[in-house]
């Protein structure tokens, strides 16, 4: 059975080493990002089963970034990937923008690293 592949995009480098990390220990492929245009290239040469996005990022930021993403899949035929949101805020107006990502998740920092884990089982059945 093929492996789950994972982009995981966040600016921090703790961050990303870190889930890296904890989900390949969980038997996923993971590919990391360290902001929105290293995601843009590296989903025009992949295919993923999941993102995972901080959304507070210089520059563009986890909406951003997933919404160009949709765009670059919409062109290639290939349909949207589940997200899974990381942020240290809770802020209405982005919780609004996001509405439209299906199926959608957030996890609030800090985390749990089993709620983590859980999420993305969960997202990926």
């Amino acid at each position: 059975m093929r492996r789950k592949k994972i982009l995981v995009i966040d600016d921090e480098e703790l961050v990303i080493r870190s889930l890296s990390k904890l989900l390949e220990k969980n038997g996923y492929t993971v590919f990391l990002a360290k902001n929105g245009q290293d995601a843009l290239v590296m989903v025009e040469e992949e295919t993923f089963d999941l993102l995972i996005a901080d959304i507070r990022m210089p520059g563009m930021n986890g909406v951003e970034t997933v919404l160009s993403i949709n765009e670059i899949l919409k062109k290639q035929n290939i349909k949207k990937v589940p997200v899974i949101f990381i942020t240290g805020y809770a802020d209405e107006k982005i919780e609004k923008m996001v509405e439209e990502f299906t199926p959608v998740a957030y996890i609030y920092k800090p985390f749990d690293i089993s709620d983590l884990v859980n999420k993305v089982k969960e997202v990926l059945r």
